[in-house]
This record gives structure tokens, sequence and C-alpha cells, in this order.
């Protein structure tokens, strides 16, 4: 493979990469969002009446400690998109016309040195490819540095993004057992309330005797029924 070919895929490869490192860190961002909420979750709805100190303090270590991580991943996200807002400087070509600019110069150059470079075989095109390697070469060296850096910053923001979640899940065990139990408490509650409320309330007289039957005897004339004149 010529060097001028293999420089310029390079030379792409870096940009493309360079975009799909600040890409990639929109995931980071979202997970980082929804934890807040989480936290927000966990903390207002946690039963502080109900629990042991040592859980209560064991709930509140881990919270902190997935803040911190949190925190960290922050700054690492920073880091990699934007440098903590300093930025990246990266090198590309000096111009659309630069080959041009360069022939022009070398094309000088090589006119006056003719001689010289035809006796030891050295053409023109060599020396403008020379020329255009260099410039090529340079702005890799500073783009690869770049995305080194933004790429290995990514990675230490994921790791504290993943040590956060796991102090967040423990510490949503610990208010789980919380919920459950301050839950059957509240169903236990709310029962013995009921009971208390029917007890208290005064027991209501018997209802009023139902009316005596009709009765009736064979030969003897039927009574009207009540409230009804006799014929």
């Amino acid at each position: 493979m010529k060097t001028h070919a293999f420089l310029l895929e390079w030379y792409y490869k870096e940009d493309e990469r360079r975009y799909a490192l600040d890409n990639s860190l929109n995931i980071p961002i979202g997970i980082l969002t929804a934890f807040v909420a989480a936290i927000y979750y966990l903390v207002t709805k946690y039963n502080y009446e109900q629990e042991n100190s040592i859980l209560q303090i064991a709930f509140w270590g881990l919270i902190g400690l997935s803040i911190i991580f949190w925190i960290i991943s922050i700054i690492f996200i920073l880091l990699s998109y934007n440098g903590m807002y300093k930025g990246y400087t990266y090198e590309y070509f000096p111009c659309t016309d630069f080959i041009q600019k360069e022939e022009v110069n070398i094309r000088t150059y090589y006119e006056s040195n003719k001689a010289y470079f035809v006796q030891n075989g050295i053409t023109f095109e060599s020396l403008l490819e020379d020329n255009v390697n260099k410039i090529i070469s340079e702005c890799l060296t500073t783009n690869i540095y770049n995305n080194d850096k933004k790429a290995n910053y990514l990675y230490w923001s994921k790791i504290h993004l993943i040590n956060s979640l796991i102090a967040i899940f423990i510490g949503g065990i610990i208010f789980s057992t919380n919920y459950m139990r301050h839950e059957k408490q509240e169903t236990y509650n709310i029962k013995v309330m009921n009971q208390l409320r029917f007890a208290n309330q005064p027991t209501p007289p018997p209802p009023p005797p139902p009316q005596t039957p009709r009765r009736v005897k064979q030969g003897t004339p039927p009574t009207p029924p009540p409230n009804q004149p006799k014929k």
C-alpha cells in the first residue's frame, strides 16, 4: 500500500472516530439524567420512622456513594466532550486548494535544483507527495492524541456510571425491604382503626316486631284485613 493512500485513509478514519466518540456520549447522559429521578424517588419515599439506624446509615451511605460516582462520571463526560469547556484543537488540511499551492512552491524549488534531483532520480511528483504526506501526518498526530484522550475519558465515565448504578441498586434493595414493611404496617393500622371505629359506635335498638298472622277457622266467616271497614 502506498504511504499517501494509507495516511489519507487513516486521516478520514480519525475524523469519523471523533464524531463517533461525541455521539456515544448520548447514552451515558441519558442514564445520568434518569439517575436524578431515581435518587429523588428513593430519598423521598423512604420511611425513616420505621427503620433501625443501621439500615438508615447503610441506605444513606449507598445513596451518597452513588451521588459521588455520578458527579465523577459527569466530570469525565465533560472532559471527553470538550476538555472541561477548554475544547479540543483538531488539525485539518490548510485549505481546499492547498495541493495547488504546494505545487507552486515545490515547482519553484524543483526547478532551482533540477540538476541535483534529476541526477538522484528524484521527481517533482515525489517531492509534492512527501510534502502532502507531512501535512497529513501532522494532522494525524494531533487528531489521534485528541481522540485517544476523549476515548479514555469516556471509558472512565462509563466505569463510574456503572459504579453509581451498582450503589443505587444495592440501596434500592434496602429501600424495597423498607417499603414492603411500611406498606404492611399501614395496611394493619388501617384494619385496626376500622375495627376500633366500628367497636365504639352505639348498638342500635332491636327492630319493631312483625305483625301477628291472621287466623281463619273453618266454618267461621272471615274477618276483614286490618284498616278495612266491615261490609
